[in-house]
């Protein structure tokens, strides 16, 4: 019988679409079906993620039964993938551009994935170049996806979604344009430049599918926000919320950092020492003392583990989120005073 897997300092989160109202009938949109629940894996964390679809309430609106996703979810990782998209990007530049070898490429996201837990099989390297391989071979296939296409046709038309990744600062970004109602990828392109004619060069695969647009979706980038402008004039367009929110939280992403260092600094030495201290004399106390004593180095190890959380822009604080868990302690240590020795 297979388990399924736990991970520690799982990220819980719940995504909805960046629209709000029907294209159609621009009643409110509400939640009609779960897109996807799965467990996702990148680089800045483990990801617990719950997509939901919404659609228009109103049976008699043309657009109905056309189903609105969120685009963040969709840019974590590619479809039935447990490792997430920065992941896959990272793997398609080491061995292109860095020409390592799959077993140094395994050795490298390895290290990377250490911190939070994680391990990858050597096979799933492979397994995550083929992705990037299939990725930029995206838009040549669209065209010829029937499938694909007579669900277009059903949605009355598609949302340009484009999104800007960049594995790492000073490398290439990837360029990926999706269609948000189906979250299928319609181009994907490495760049060095993010100019509009180069923008508008990367969505000249999507003009020439030759359908309908609804919409367009854009990080705040004026190059982007230029380029559907002028490819698609008279369409709607919204920036990305989560993008213009993570932009907003900087400063208040940095402070909170600054804030949780400044804990580390002044905690971790302490309850680093107690924990030296309790290893020492659990081996030489009596088997009752023992195990009160272990309960302590696990309290110990728990705040810790808070210290250490990390933050995720933009609702996630760190601060918070370990002033929480510190709490937590505090209680239950608390509970344990008031029961008093058994």
């Amino acid at each position: 019988m297979r388990h399924a897997r736990s991970y520690p300092n799982m990220i819980r989160r719940w995504y909805r679409p960046v629209e709000h109202e029907c294209l159609e009938c621009h009643r409110t949109l509400r939640e009609a079906v779960a897109v996807s629940r799965r467990t996702v894996i990148t680089l800045a964390g483990v990801i617990k993620l719950n997509h939901a679809g919404y659609r228009c309430p109103d049976a008699q609106c043309a657009g109905h039964q056309r189903t609105y996703r969120s685009v963040e979810a969709d840019a974590l990782a590619l479809p039935h993938f447990t490792y997430g998209l920065d992941i896959v990007l990272l793997v398609g530049r080491l061995r292109l551009k860095e020409h390592q070898t799959v077993d140094e490429i395994h050795q490298e996201v390895l290290r990377r994935l250490e911190p939070l837990g994680v391990k990858i099989a050597r096979r799933e390297i492979l397994s995550l170049f083929e992705a990037y391989c299939t990725l930029l071979r995206a838009s040549s296939e669209a065209k010829d996806d029937v499938e694909w296409l007579a669900q277009v046709e059903k949605n009355g038309g598609i949302i340009v979604s484009v999104d800007g990744i960049q594995p790492e600062k000073g490398n290439e970004t990837v360029y990926l344009v999706r269609d948000a109602l189906t979250g299928r990828v319609l181009a994907a392109e490495n760049v060095t430049s993010s100019e509009t004619a180069v923008m508008k060069a990367r969505l000249s695969p999507v003009v020439a599918l030759g359908v309908k647009v609804l919409g367009t979706i854009t990080d705040a980038q004026e190059s982007e926000l230029k380029a559907v402008e002028e490819l698609w004039p008279h369409v709607p367009h919204q920036v990305c919320q989560f993008h213009a929110l993570r932009d907003a939280s900087q400063s208040a992403y940095a402070a909170d950092k600054q804030i949780k260092t400044a804990m580390r600094k002044q905690l971790q030495p302490k309850l680093r020492a107690v924990r030296k201290q309790l290893k020492k004399q659990i081996p030489k106390a009596e088997p009752e003392e023992a195990e009160q004593l272990a309960v302590l180095d696990d309290y110990a190890s728990g705040m810790l583990t808070a210290l250490n959380t990390d933050g995720l822009q933009p609702f996630t604080s760190a601060t918070v989120e370990a002033a929480q868990a510190l709490d937590e302690v505090e209680a239950s240590l608390q509970r344990l005073e008031k029961k008093g020795p058994r």
